[in-house]
């Protein structure tokens, strides 16, 4: 599926401090500009709401949004894609499935690699997830029902609807 090890979405989960969503942190050129998410509330003794999620990737507009260079990095996550090929992408951008993971990373702490991959069908809709590594059973099941319970763009091949793969890869750390 894909042809280098650049994972569509490299994650540091960790409650306190910033986590990456990012094809850049992992050899690919540093985009110019970032987009985060912040914590819900900050931590206890501070007034700093912090960035737990940051990414040279928008996250929350649609593929159709994202620039044609946002585009080809999230095309470079697959092999042999035509210039009529896109790939499947969360329907409103990855904010909503990465702020639950981050979420639930807050609750478990686990620590580790964490990649799954999301089987979604030509109407955008996940008919199952599979477990690429697991650092937690709990988190990893938690996060498989979040990719399973988001809309997606569907993939197109040669210009039409069809079934393809989103993998996500996160590598979890526990807050100090």
């Amino acid at each position: 599926m894909r042809k280098n090890p650049i994972p569509l979405c490299l994650a540091l989960l960790v409650p306190s401090t910033p986590w990456t969503a990012s094809a850049a942190d992992a050899g690919a050129a540093p985009a110019p500009q970032r987009y985060a998410i912040k914590q819900t509330a900050p931590d206890t003794g501070t007034h700093i709401v912090r960035e737990v999620v940051s990414s040279p990737l928008p996250l929350d507009k649609p593929y159709g949004d994202l620039t044609p260079e946002q585009q080809r990095v999230v095309k470079s996550q697959y092999e042999q894609m035509g210039p009529d090929d896109e790939p499947p992408y969360p329907l409103n951008g990855p904010r909503g499935i990465y702020r639950k993971v981050a979420n639930g990373q807050g609750k478990r702490q686990a620590k580790g690699l964490l990649s799954l991959v999301a089987d979604v069908d030509s109407r955008g809709e996940a008919t199952s997830v599979s477990v690429l590594a697991s650092p937690d059973p709990e988190l990893t099941q938690y996060v498989a029902g979040v990719l399973m319970d988001a809309k997606y763009k569907p993939a197109r091949c040669n210009g039409a609807p069809c079934a393809m793969q989103y993998p996500v890869r996160f590598n979890l750390i526990p807050a100090d």
